[in-house]
């Protein structure tokens, strides 16, 4: 049975997203009487979202009994009307990418650029690559300056403490701004002259990518600190300590609300469906960390397939609807590499994050150690321990609830190999996100999305 809180969640993301659909550029007279067959295509996108939400709210409200993942993968979205790739096959395996390095014999890559950089950020010679700048964050700093007041001022509410909630993370504790810095780099990278990449029309609404993005992010980690009974976040104490549950689920609700009506003002029917098919991940990553069965807990595929809805799908989606706005139709070479990058550096990023679990400082991190593990999550690190530590498959199993599993996991993880073999999971990952960027043309920000995943693979928080 779902939690009063993950069902308030996943309502508001449906909701919002339909609001966005909703909020999409149409011509209301005409729209309503045309057939499926007289629609010319973007209207079609809009509908199908439509449709698509309505039955995802169906599915929420009927409640999470059997295999509702299978549900909601089984609509129509994003992935199969061929604006995004689907990076998994039928059977849940890998799709269009690889999921695990084994799963390379099944794909035909474009081939790699002379000088593609290979990473090694853990090894003797652990500096940047060449040519790419050490700090990528620098270059687009100063457009970023006026971010968190133009998403504050977005979200200004006449009832304070909404406001101060939903404004919270962008006031107090902003974080690197790790999501508007790769759409705004991205933006660049694919933009004809990237340093002069600088204002217009296409510029603006590519930043105005940037907020949606990050506000969809914000809003996900403060209903996330509900479900998950969260203390800290970024280093300080969760909006719902702050406030109460209730009014950090509303917020976040806010925050999803003011983001989809910054989503229409885009004027991007395909922009829309792929950022809300993002915002379906979302809730579809929630689900299966509910209602994984016993057997899947222990099948790297599916923790790979929840990390790509949880993390990896916002970052993917968003790096190729910056493409997208600045004129790369859906299937172009500039939008494929945009959405292959955000992918894999999407899945590094989170693998990276599972590693740090077990190997970062509480006060490192911005919040508890063996955070994931206490909450039952079963990660890649632990799992590549359990291949050789046939005891923790059945602490898997039962999600760490007996007395004393999370201090022996820990044991277990730390005295295997698992750190280093996700570590170089996460490795794989990183290195097909820099194979896939290589195809743009060169350029000081395209490298600097390069240096982007050099971080992700060498960061301590």
């Amino acid at each position: 049975m779902l939690s009063s809180h993950c069902f308030l969640k996943m309502s508001a993301f449906t909701l919002v997203v339909g609001s966005a659909v909703a909020f999409a550029p149409v011509q209301p007279a005409s729209f309503a009487l045309r057939s499926s067959t007289q629609m010319p295509a973007t209207r079609k996108h809009t509908a199908r979202a439509a449709s698509r939400m309505v039955n995802l709210r169906c599915a929420v409200a009927d409640g999470v009994t059997g295999n509702v993942g299978d549900q909601l993968l089984d609509r129509e979205n994003a992935h199969v009307v061929g604006l995004l790739q689907n990076p998994f096959d039928a059977q849940g395996s890998s799709g269009a990418f690889p999921g695990l390095p084994e799963h390379l014999s099944r794909m035909v890559d474009p081939p790699i650029p002379d000088m593609t950089p290979q990473l090694d950020p853990w090894g003797s010679n652990a500096e940047f690559p060449d040519r790419c700048p050490e700090d990528p964050f620098g270059l687009v700093r100063e457009e970023l300056s006026p971010f968190a007041e133009s998403i504050k001022s977005v979200v200004d509410t006449d009832h304070p403490i909404l406001s101060e909630a939903a404004k919270h993370f962008f006031a107090q504790r902003q974080g690197k701004r790790f999501r508007p810095t790769i759409v705004m780099l991205m933006s660049k990278a694919t933009a004809p002259a990237p340093a002069e990449h600088t204002e217009g029309e296409i510029y603006d609404k590519q930043a105005l990518l940037g907020q949606v993005t990050e506000m969809i992010h914000v809003a996900s980690l403060i209903h996330d600190d509900v479900l998950d009974e969260a203390d800290t976040r970024r280093g300080g104490e969760a909006v719902h300590k702050l406030y109460t549950n209730k009014v950090a689920v509303i917020a976040g609700d806010y925050l999803l609300a003011r983001a989809s009506v910054l989503l229409a003002r885009l004027q991007n029917t395909e922009v829309t469906e792929i950022m809300s098919t993002a915002l379906e991940s979302l809730v579809q990553g929630e689900i299966m960390q509910i209602k994984t069965g016993e057997d899947d807990l222990l099948d790297m595929m599916t923790y790979l397939r929840k990390s790509y809805h949880k993390t990896a799908s916002l970052i993917c989606d968003a790096c190729k609807s910056a493409a997208m706005l600045g004129g790369h139709a859906a299937d172009s070479e500039a939008a494929t590499a945009a959405e292959e990058y955000g992918y894999h550096l999407g899945l590094a990023y989170q693998i990276i994050d599972d590693v740090l679990d077990f190997t970062g400082a509480s006060d490192v991190l911005g919040k508890p150690a063996l955070a994931d593990v206490s909450l039952g999550l079963s990660t890649a690190p632990v799992l590549y321990a359990s291949e050789t530590i046939p005891e923790l498959k059945p602490m898997i199993k039962r999600k760490f609830k007996q007395d004393g599993d999370v201090e022996k996991t820990l044991r277990f993880v730390l005295d295997s190999d698992g750190v280093d073999r996700a570590r170089q999971l996460a490795l794989f990952h990183a290195q097909r996100a820099v194979n896939a960027i290589a195809r743009l043309p060169e350029s000081t920000e395209r490298n600097a999305l390069i240096s982007l995943a050099h971080m992700v693979l060498s960061r301590k928080s």
